[in-house]
């Protein structure tokens, strides 16, 4: 288990790497290239010798190698780079903003594996059922959607239609108003729900199908179990697998969604943050976002992996043996 652990961890510590070097070099596909900042800073101020000047100050002027080793001991410090748009630190801001999106994306997620697995396995059991037809057709249906128009469905809907729900979140809010004022996260929390469910519930039908054919659970028949035993004891964990491997697939889904969901609900969270820097060509506070849900990617991916070998150890006996 520990060769597995440290075997994983090398190959997240390499992803990260090549994650932070294409982020880093972002800013040279600029048409004023690195010195883009300058320009939104500099204004009308924005002469040759002014932006030569303001790249000397803040290091532009060195060695494409030399920077990128220096930004990567800044973030090992915490240093995210500065939003010249903002006027503050990109850490501050990030700070500020990740647990709002933690707390929606969380939320979802739970609401997303209460909800898919138990109807994936419900519909693997009674395949071919009108009941599965029809949540197979819903799957389909939400699956094709894109979020935003999921987001705009649902307000006219429940906010301008049948709950007159609130069309959206509460502005310049503290991470835990989740709790104080439930009903505004309504609609934001069920779009993200309905968009993992999709895809989920449809996985865990697969999986589940997959395992019943096994000797073991025909074995498990015949000794006269019931079906709801073979279901929830020994076809279960087998069909875990899968959708343990797609949750950790699933934490750049869900803050790609909340990108999008937090813009239409009008959420400050990290979503909507990146979606204004991107409009105002805030280049450091797009990759502190980046790198930042690119480190969410490769945790999740880890514990996917971790919690996988734990759930299967036949996966640690045949890496092993390789």
């Amino acid at each position: 288990m520990l060769a597995y652990i440290i075997r994983r961890l090398i190959q997240s510590i390499v992803v990260l790497l090549m994650v932070i070097v294409f982020s880093f070099s972002l800013p040279y596909f600029q048409p004023e290239g690195i010195y883009t900042p300058a320009y939104s800073v500099l204004g009308t101020h924005a002469t040759h010798a002014n932006i030569l000047a303001w790249g000397a100050q803040y290091g532009l002027n060195h060695p494409f190698f030399v920077r990128l080793w220096n930004y990567i001991i800044a973030l090992l410090h915490g240093n995210f780079g500065f939003s010249y748009k903002q006027g503050q630190s990109v850490y501050s801001i990030i700070a500020t903003n990740v647990p709002r999106t933690v707390w929606l994306a969380l939320s979802a997620l739970l609401l997303t594996l209460v909800i898919a697995v138990p109807l994936g396995m419900i519909q693997a059991q009674r395949r071919n059922s009108v009941f599965d037809y029809a949540g197979t057709g819903v799957a389909f249906v939400l699956y094709a959607v894109p979020s935003f128009l999921l987001a705009f469905l649902l307000i006219q809907v429940f906010a301008f239609g049948i709950l007159h729900l609130p069309s959206q979140a509460p502005t310049a809010l503290a991470p835990w108003a989740m709790f104080t004022n439930p009903v505004a996260f309504i609609l934001p929390v069920a779009t993200l729900t309905l968009l993992g469910v999709a895809g989920i519930s449809r996985f865990m039908r697969g999986a589940v199908l997959d395992v019943m054919v096994q000797d073991y659970v025909r074995t498990a028949k015949a000794k006269g179990c019931s079906a709801r035993r073979v279901l929830w004891r020994h076809t279960f964990r087998n069909a875990l697998g899968p959708i343990i491997t797609l949750l950790g697939l699933a934490i750049p889904g869900l803050f790609g969604g909340a990108l999008i969901v937090e813009d239409v609900f009008n959420y400050p969270g990290l979503g909507y943050q990146a979606y204004n820097g991107a409009l105002n060509g805030d280049l450091p506070l797009v990759i502190g976002i980046t790198l930042l849900v690119a480190v969410f990617t490769v945790l999740g991916n880890l514990a996917a992996d971790l919690a996988l070998g734990i759930v299967n150890p036949r996966i640690r006996i045949e890496r092993s043996g390789k």
